[in-house]
């Protein structure tokens, strides 16, 4: 969405109490303004639709998960913490990010830290197979990068049109079914052939008649 400089001519008082309502949300004047100009005319503007998406996720994160939503570190980013099936649960870092203006929705990063070898060939295996699994019978074009303990799914739009709130149960949807798919592979790992049948499985399971992103 592109954007130009406009001249305002505003009541010395208005602005005042703008300005005091920008530092409480963290905004400058400008999307403070733009803010309260778009909620005047019911537009969503790219921060606006970033902040509805990430609110939804928190409330939808903390219903019943086991998960925990992290503050933003940026307008445009949220994390939720998870802690994986193996000895001594390690804590794993899912990373959402949207971008604005681009031609992709966004991207979703895995992380997990540990030093451990085992469980760093572990996890390498899974992120082999869940691209697999992703290819095979969700979406031909996905695209999924990894690298030792980090895992990177770059979104695309939907094919049809769906509400800001839909979208971000989809995108809860996402890493709630990676984090599930995840634990039953190393809940498993006893015997690997039957931890790789029980993620395929679910997987299919999980993403029938999905929305593809």
């Amino acid at each position: 969405m592109s954007k130009s400089v406009y001249s305002l001519v505003l009541n010395d008082e208005v602005v005042y109490l703008v300005d005091k309502v920008a530092r409480l949300n963290g905004l400058s004047r400008s999307n403070m303004i733009e803010k309260i100009l778009a909620d005047a005319v019911s537009y969503e503007t790219p921060e606006i639709r970033a902040n509805n998406i990430f609110e939804e996720i928190e409330r939808l994160i903390g219903v019943g998960s086991g998960m925990r939503y992290l503050s933003q570190p940026s307008q445009y980013m949220a994390s939720i913490m998870s802690a994986l099936s193996y000895r001594y649960n390690p804590a794993i870092k899912y990373s959402v990010e949207l971008f604005p203006n681009s031609a992709h929705l966004g991207q979703l990063r895995v992380n997990l830290r540990t030093q451990n070898p085992n469980l760093i060939a572990l996890i390498s295996d899974f992120y082999t197979f869940y691209a697999y699994l992703e290819k095979t019978y969700y979406n031909p074009n996905a695209m999924c990068m990894f690298d030792g303990v980090k895992f990177t799914r770059l979104f695309n739009f939907p094919n049809v049109n769906v509400p800001t709130k839909t979208l971000a149960e989809k995108l809860t949807e996402y890493v709630k079914h990676f984090d599930e798919l995840l634990n039953i592979f190393f809940s498993n790992q006893a015997n690997e052939r039957l931890a790789f049948a029980l993620v395929e499985k679910r997987f299919k399971e999980l993403k029938a008649g999905e929305i593809i992103l």
